[in-house]
């Protein structure tokens, strides 16, 4: 049965003080077979920074809470067995993570009716292409959230039905 360990700082690397809370999210038997876990709460220090004095945490479905700097959040994880547990491990099994985006700095410049596109791994002013197009999307009908092409210059993609080629 493991420990649950680490350390706990904000986003410029100042170890944090405050409590790690720890519960079984319902009566359950433990992992011996031999009692059973009720949901009373444990609190967990954590001094500069450090999770000290965790006791042997009995493996399975626990809600975890942290308090630090005025701040309260909460977690429901399943405690793995083993010698010890990270607590961003238990974290990490349950949280969704942020959608990845790619981010381009704005390139100084441009000039009226220049637009931007990609170059390579960066953004680039250039002018519009011409020739071809000539088409647009409507939505139809307004406010439905589906568009149709409008005119000429437009190609509905074989492989991607739905998606237009312009």
């Amino acid at each position: 049965m493991p420990t649950i360990t680490g350390s706990v700082e904000d986003v410029a690397g100042r170890p944090a003080t405050g409590t790690l809370r720890v519960r079984a999210l319902a009566v359950r038997r433990n992992a011996g077979a031999d009692a059973v876990v009720d949901e009373r709460t444990y609190d967990i220090p954590v001094v500069a920074g450090v999770i000290t004095g965790s006791p042997v945490v009995d493996p399975g479905p626990v809600q975890i809470s942290l308090s630090t700097g005025g701040r309260f959040r909460s977690w429901e994880a399943m405690v793995p067995s083993g010698t010890s547990v990270d607590l961003w491990d238990l974290i990490e099994s349950v949280v969704t993570p942020p959608p990845s985006a790619t981010y381009f700095k704005m390139p100084p410049g441009g000039a009226d009716g220049q637009v931007l596109a990609k170059s390579g791994g960066a953004l680039a002013w250039t002018d519009p292409p011409t020739g071809g197009g000539g088409g647009s999307l409507v939505e139809d009908p307004p406010g439905s959230g589906l568009f149709s092409p409008s005119s000429a210059g437009l190609t509905e993609d074989p492989n991607n039905p739905g998606l237009y080629l312009i």
